[in-house]
């Protein structure tokens, strides 16, 4: 195998860099991979394989060199374990050395080419001003009664409107810019000073290549909220839909309805229903408004609660919900929430019907998860955190600080003694915040508001026993929902 076959394939999987001695010194990591030191001490990696997304140690420094590929290099230094730096602040100087050198290198080659399509912009504006120049010279000699050569064709009128909104973008004063590159994001929102005058020609430049489009004006503001009150139901507390159908200013171009009782509410539904994007419901629905709500395509956040007491079927869910609170789901109403590939936030209360197992679920979207679970349900909860344990980054519990705090307020069912560990089983990999919320005075079980906790000492005591159960390697901090504090 000769020197120069070998040199062109010792490179860094990650950065593409040929692997030498000093920063791109390749790197052996534990999974067994092998990436370049400066790949490794990139802060978007989050301290993981970039390749199969391992976690590396919390020493980065102490990564052993591979020491067959050092070989294969052929260079005279010897491969090295740890890196000796004299300075403390050596690391940090030679990291920016490099990164200045490779911005240096970059801007050499951006700038001239910058300039050429600054250059372009220019030749082909003074190029249209010549042609409009010209026919606006021959239609005012043609007016006047001149001889011509040839009519002067008629003026295009999207080209006047390109030209004037080009003028605009040149003068205009605020801009909004989203960057991404890899796992990094820039974004900033500011207002062009007279001398920022790249960010105007970058403007045009996209403008030009068809990548900045113009925004049509805005009709006026859709996403306004329709809430019913208590003048709008009858003494039985079925809605009046005829009374709010017919004052249209109420419920025409809204995109938001709460407060809204089940009982009479499926014909509102009905006709709202091709704009509604948020639905809230603050009584127990049937069936058949359940029906109605399935139907909604544009909806994408809804707070329902089914009765628990209604023997009737209850259909799925609207698969597109993004945000979900739901007391008493029936069984098919649970399995149809692993199959929603947008939802990031949901919150389930309760659950009267036998222990479902849900397998995973395969879209990663979920970051939210609230449970409301009594201790005879724990199976279904458990089953519940596991199939979105691999997105969910915020867990809340609802649980007693101690079971005789729960006998005390009349939910003994609703108290965990070995949450940590029940929790631990569920394979949570993203989990940062945990949240016990505590039961309150209300009727019944519920998330009812306290002021403080009943026994301070046991809350305590209860969130370190929580987190001394949950994976070592897992960072979560443990709140207590009415505390307000954490365990660490």
């Amino acid at each position: 195998m000769s020197r120069y076959f070998i040199d062109m394939e010792l490179q860094c999987d990650i950065c593409f860099v040929q692997f030498d001695l000093k920063q791109h010194r390749p790197k052996s990591l534990p999974c067994g991979h092998t990436v370049c030191k400066e790949c490794v001490q990139n802060p978007a990696l989050g301290k993981k394989c970039p390749t199969c997304r391992k976690g590396l140690a919390a020493d980065l420094n102490l990564l052993p060199d591979n020491i067959f590929v050092t070989r294969m290099m052929g260079e005279d230094s010897p491969p090295r374990k740890v890196p000796r730096w004299d300075c403390p602040g050596e690391q940090r100087l030679q990291r920016g050395v490099e990164a200045a050198r490779r911005l240096v290198l970059v801007l050499r080659k951006a700038v001239p080419l910058a300039v050429r399509s600054v250059q372009a912009l220019l030749d082909s504006s003074e190029h249209q001003l010549h042609q409009l120049e010209e026919q606006l010279a021959r239609l005012q000699r043609e007016a006047a009664g001149e001889d011509v050569p040839a009519p002067a064709p008629a003026p295009d009128l999207q080209q006047v409107l390109r030209l004037e909104d080009s003028f605009r973008l040149l003068a205009t004063n605020k801009c909004t810019v989203v960057a991404e590159e890899g796992a990094s994001t820039w974004q900033a929102s500011t207002r062009l000073e007279p001398q920022d005058h790249i960010a105007r020609l970058l403007l045009l430049q996209l403008r030009s290549n068809g990548h900045l489009e113009k925004v049509d004006a805005a009709e006026p503001p859709a996403l306004s909220t329709l809430s019913t009150t208590r003048d709008d139901y009858d003494a039985r507390g079925e809605l009046k839909v005829d009374d709010v159908i017919e004052d249209g200013r109420r419920w025409r171009r809204k995109r938001i309805l709460t407060g809204v009782k089940g009982r009479g509410s499926e014909k509102l539904l009905r006709v709202m229903s091709p704009l509604l994007e948020e639905l809230e419901f603050s009584s127990e629905v049937t069936a058949s408004v359940m029906a109605q709500v399935e139907q909604m395509a544009s909806l994408r956040r809804l707070v329902v609660g089914c009765d628990c007491d209604s023997p009737q079927p209850y259909p799925e869910l609207p698969l597109q919900l993004e945000e979900l609170a739901i007391s008493y789901p029936r069984e098919q109403q649970l399995r149809a929430l692993v199959r929603m590939p947008r939802l990031r936030a949901l919150d389930v209360i309760f659950h009267d019907g036998p222990d479902v197992l849900l397998p995973a679920s395969p879209h990663g979207a979920l970051l939210w998860l609230g449970v409301c679970f009594s201790e005879t349900r724990k199976a279904t909860m458990l089953s519940l955190i596991r199939a979105f344990a691999a997105s969910v980054q915020e867990l809340q519990v609802y649980t007693a600080v101690s079971d005789e705090a729960g006998q005390e307020l009349g939910v003994p069912d609703y108290y965990f003694a070995d949450l940590g560990r029940d929790l631990a089983s569920c394979g949570l990999r993203a989990l940062r915040r945990l949240v016990l919320e505590r039961p309150g005075p209300g009727p019944g079980p519920g998330p009812w508001p306290r002021a403080r906790c009943a026994q301070l000492d046991a809350c305590l005591l209860q969130r370190q026993r929580v987190r001394q159960g949950l994976p070592p390697g897992l960072n979560v901090d443990v709140f207590c929902g009415t505390c307000h504090k954490s365990v660490l």
